[in-house]
Parts: C-alpha cells; sequence; structure tokens
C-alpha cells in the first residue's frame, strides 16, 4: 500500500512538473510574440515615417536655401539689429539639422560601406561630446577587448547614431554621472556595443514609445533623434535593445555584423 501510494505521489509530481513547464514554455512564446510583432510594427513605421520624410524634406529644404541666402546678404549690409540676424540664422540651422534627420529615413539610400576600426570610431565621437559631457559633470569611459574585428558601415551614419545615444545618456544625468561604453564580441559574427549610464532612467510605460516619431520627454527635443539611430541600425542589419530602471540608469545595447 505505503509503495502505491509513492507511486502515485510521484505521478502527481510529474504531472505538475509537466504542467508547470509547459506553462512558462507558453508565456515565454506569447512574449516572444509580442515581442516580434513590436520589431514589425516599428519597422513599417519607419519606414512610412521614410516615405513622407523624404519628400517634405526635400520640398522644405528649397526654399529654405533661398531663405538662408537672403538673410546672409541683409546681414552682409546691415548696420543695427544684427543680432536678430544672428537668432534667425540659428534656427534656420537648427531646421536645416531637423531635415537632415528626416533624410536619413528617407528609403532607399546610397550609402558606400566601408571596413572601419569600431573603437577609432568611438574614440572620435568621445572627443565630440567630450565638452557637453564636461558640462554636465558626466566621465566617460570606454572598455573593449582587444583585436576586434572591423566592421562593414556607414561611418558618418554610425557617428550620428551613436551622438545621439551619447547625448540622451548624458542628459539622463542632470546631476553628473558616468557614462560606460563597452565593446566586445559575441561568436565569431558579430560585435555588441553597450552605452550604460547611472542617470534618471526611463519609466516602464514609456519604453514602449521609444524610438517613435516626435515622441520625447526633453523640453526641446524633437522626438527624431532616437529614432534615426533606430533606422540607421537597420540599415547596418544590426539591432537595437535598451534596458532601463528608473532611478538607477539605462543600457542601451547594439549588435552590429562584422560581415
Amino acid at each position: 500500500m505505503a509503495l502505491e501510494e509513492e507511486v502515485r505521489f510521484l505521478r502527481q509530481r510529474v504531472f505538475d512538473l509537466e504542467t508547470h513547464c509547459e506553462l512558462i514554455e507558453q508565456t515565454t512564446t506569447a512574449k516572444q510574440r509580442k515581442k516580434t510583432e513590436e520589431m514589425v510594427r516599428k519597422s513599417e513605421m519607419l519606414s512610412m515615417i521614410g516615405q513622407l520624410a523624404a519628400g517634405v524634406a526635400h520640398e522644405i529644404r528649397n526654399p529654405l536655401t533661398s531663405i538662408k541666402g537672403f538673410l546672409q546678404l541683409m546681414q552682409a549690409n546691415a548696420t543695427k539689429n544684427e543680432d536678430y540676424f544672428t537668432i534667425m540664422l540659428t534656427e534656420l540651422a537648427r531646421i536645416e539639422f531637423i531635415i537632415s534627420e528626416f533624410l536619413v529615413l528617407a528609403k532607399p539610400q546610397l550609402v558606400m560601406k566601408e571596413r572601419r576600426n569600431l573603437i577609432h570610431l568611438l574614440q572620435n565621437i568621445i572627443v565630440l561630446v567630450e565638452t557637453h559631457a564636461i558640462l554636465n559633470n558626466v566621465q566617460i569611459f570606454l572598455h573593449f577587448e582587444p583585436e576586434l574585428p572591423l566592421i562593414l558601415c556607414e561611418e558618418s551614419q554610425l557617428k550620428q547614431a551613436f551622438v545621439n545615444i551619447m547625448k540622451n545618456a548624458i542628459e539622463a544625468m542632470p546631476d553628473g554621472g558616468e557614462l560606460l561604453i563597452t565593446v566586445n564580441c559575441e561568436g565569431n559574427d558579430r560585435v555588441v556595443v553597450q552605452f550604460i549610464d547611472d542617470g534618471v532612467g526611463v519609466p516602464e510605460e514609456i519604453m514602449p514609445k521609444l524610438g517613435e516619431p516626435f515622441y520625447t520627454t526633453k523640453e526641446k527635443g524633437t522626438g527624431l533623434g532616437l529614432m534615426v539611430s533606430y533606422k540607421i541600425i537597420e540599415n547596418h542589419r544590426g539591432h537595437i535593445q535598451v534596458r532601463s530602471t528608473p532611478q538607477k540608469g539605462t543600457t542601451v545595447e547594439i549588435q552590429l555584423p562584422t560581415e
């Protein structure tokens, strides 16, 4: 009798374990499906915005060039109110920058990709953003594996993506902090770049909106920077993943193929 009870108990335990495993598998599958659907949605949205952006940007750029040219002529002959011209030209430069970001989203893009040293590229970018970091009392550290493979990329675009991400990280630390950039190999065909800050973090309810057009938490933001970065990495057959904990910091991980 005792043996029958033990067998019955063991069978129940096996059944419970099988049920538990099945539930875990169902939950994991649902999460993966949701993640895939979200990636498809963002990809479709970027494609749509890109098509719209190309037309709008070209239509705006032509009259903008004329306005800027006449303003510069007027400024050269002006004897007073020179500050007004400076302000107007500064605002025109901002519009031109937004247009250039729009054009990055346009499809198709003819880019010449070449093999580049990712560490040298990151070191050059750190020099560019260092002043911005110092003003915000942020220290930048770069750690990397030795003898990393070269990556096939369009250097200026990849710089633009990295600058956007690093500026976001710096501005997320208004009281100062550290930005750690790590570069490692993953297998034989991928390089992983992580931008790790100890800033204010991103609330969980905002995470799904990251990379969407015109969504920003900054007072003077356009909501285009991160979206452009997503598009650039996608054009390089890469992937961006953002992990964040409010009041602890954010990690932006970028995976790039070496071939």
